[in-house]
């Protein structure tokens, strides 16, 4: 539910802090007064899109912080737990920046979030309903949606898309097969001839080949060099050893007079050890070397054939063996395919499994259809319309599709003893907008959003049908909490708690909301009844409007 909302220089608001009661909550106020800026704030902290325009003039940025209480086993909790940011406060702070240049920053209970979060979080939030809903019924999916979301077909539903997905995407294989069926074995046949010119030299390792190659290469001159080498090592009068070791004694006489000599001895310490052992090494080395003629022709010829293969393919030799394991894993690809038969029997078998989904979701879909009719014809007739009748149509595609077998339309009649039509074709505009009155309370109903937010639908009502409208949101609002901005004041009479927006005519202009008590409460429904000027009829018709609330309570 939601609990507070703070606004910081947000459009007219300059700082307003709301507390937000649980049942009914209506908002009204004249028209230019900024009703919708309470839900412009609430939108913008569940991730809607925002632009500088919600700065308000003269500040660099707005601030919208909106506090939501939840239950330890609802959706909101489990998607807290998953991204780990329940504090176990029991409470969901979205918070949203707004700065004068456009952009914007968000947190949710703390933490840097990004927008795509503040709308998954949103949606288990809150539920919002327009004044232009009733173009939704227009829509020729909407009754199919409906009925699909009021019933608890969401999971069948999807059950059919995926198998025909499924279905579908074998078709496509099996035609690609059909056509790629020549062209597929003689791939297979190339790739079985390359890979076996390949088969003896990718064994061998091009690398250490090629080093050896080299070392026979220069067998000669690499020995003289060791020779030389040792030699001045070791054999020579003076060699490097004899002089190092001069050097270590002359300096170790004098390293307890100096501890820079003393560092520079032990360095010459260290340094001799070393060039003993590389020393050793040497020699060791130089007695290990024999020249092999023949093991020299051997590495030649195997170099040829990998240089020979490599100009071939139009790659550096020491690629061969990559390229032979690209190869290798397209054929097992290719060979891995199935033949044109063996995708038309899997065809045919995801066909049927489409089917046999497809054709229990419009069995139950039918089934259900006149009991949902029948409900939202009674819900209705509360509207003035006393002979109203609905009924769905089920008319069978001429192809399936994801959504099922049939196309589903909701079928209209305001007047006794005239046949249903297609909504679209008969309903006036204001019979639209009561229809889809209904409609969204009932799909109200089954939301699992705690908070539902009523955008001016009662627009194009009046009277007791207005009346009946309150009640209506009244009942749903025992079970979840209502938001409504209204004009009507036989629905804002309905309410647990009413807040009225008013203008002020600061410098800049600024809107306030003010949470009234009862005798306020009264005066605004009179003025609502009444226009601006205020008489004991209207106040006396408010006082009425009042007592419904109370009696029916």
């Amino acid at each position: 539910m939601l609990t507070h909302l703070n606004l910081i220089n947000f459009a007219l608001a300059d700082h307003l802090a709301l507390d937000i009661e649980s049942g009914f909550n209506v908002l009204t106020g004249e028209t230019g007064a900024g009703k919708s800026l309470l839900l412009d704030a609430l939108s913008a902290c569940l991730g809607e899109r925002t632009d500088s325009n919600y700065v308000r003039y003269g500040a660099d940025k707005a601030d919208i912080t909106a506090v939501f209480s939840y239950q330890a086993t609802s959706p909101e909790a489990q998607w807290l737990n998953l991204h780990e940011l329940n504090d176990d406060t029991g409470e969901i702070h979205l918070r949203r920046v707004i700065f004068a240049t456009g952009r914007s920053k968000a947190w949710i209970n703390g933490r840097p979030s990004s927008l795509a979060e503040l709308k998954e979080i949103g949606r288990l939030l809150v539920q919002l309903y327009s004044q232009h809903s009733q173009q939704q019924l227009l829509d020729p999916p909407y009754p199919r949606r409906w009925l699909d979301l009021y019933c608890g077909f969401a999971e069948p539903a999807k059950r059919v898309r995926e198998a025909y997905s499924l279905w579908q995407k074998t078709i496509r294989q099996h035609q690609a097969a059909i056509a790629a069926q020549a062209s597929r074995l003689q791939r297979i046949e190339t790739l079985q001839l390359q890979l076996e010119e390949l088969e003896d030299v990718i064994a061998i390792n091009y690398s250490e080949i090629e080093q050896e190659f080299d070392q026979l290469s220069h067998h000669e001159s690499i020995m003289q060099d060791c020779s030389y080498s040792l030699n001045a090592l070791e054999e020579a009068e003076p060699n490097i050893s004899q002089e190092i070791s001069s050097i270590i004694r002359r300096l170790e006489s004098h390293a307890g007079r100096s501890q820079q000599l003393a560092d520079i001895h032990a360095a010459l310490l260290n340094a001799q050890s070393e060039l003993d052992d590389a020393t050793a090494q040497l020699r060791q080395y130089i007695d290990r070397q024999s020249f092999d003629p023949e093991r020299m022709e051997e590495l030649n010829s195997e170099l040829e054939v990998f240089h020979r293969l490599a100009r071939k393919y139009r790659v550096q030799p020491e690629d061969l063996l990559g390229q032979s394991q690209q190869w290798q894993q397209e054929l097992e690809q290719l060979q891995a395919l199935e033949d044109p038969e063996t995708l038309a029997e899997l065809v045919a078998q995801t066909e049927q499994n489409f089917l046999t989904e497809a054709t229990q979701l419009d069995n139950i879909r039918r089934e259900h259809a006149i009991p949902l009719a029948k409900q939202l014809t009674e819900q209705v007739k509360l509207l003035a319309l006393p002979e109203a009748h609905f009924e769905f149509r089920f008319e069978p595609l001429d192809e399936p599709n994801a959504e099922g077998l049939s196309t589903i339309q909701l079928l209209f009649s305001a007047n006794k003893g005239i046949p249903a039509q297609p909504l679209a074709k008969v309903a006036s505009g204001g019979e639209l907008s009561r229809i889809a009155l209904v409609m969204q309370v009932m799909n109200a109903e089954k939301t699992e959003a705690e908070v539902l937010v009523f955008d001016e639908i009662d627009v194009g009502i009046s009277g007791g049908t207005a009346e009946t409208v309150g009640r209506l949101l009244a009942d749903l609002a025992q079970h979840v909490q209502i938001l409504c901005i209204t004009h009507q004041a036989q629905v804002a009479a309905q309410a647990d708690q009413h807040l009225l927006v008013k203008k002020q005519q600061t410098d800049p202009a600024s809107s306030t909301i003010l949470c009234l008590a009862e005798a306020e409460q009264i005066l605004e429904l009179a003025r609502m009844s009444g226009g601006l000027e205020i008489n004991e009829t209207t106040l006396q018709h408010a006082k009425q409007l009042r007592q419904i609330k109370f009696q029916k309570t």
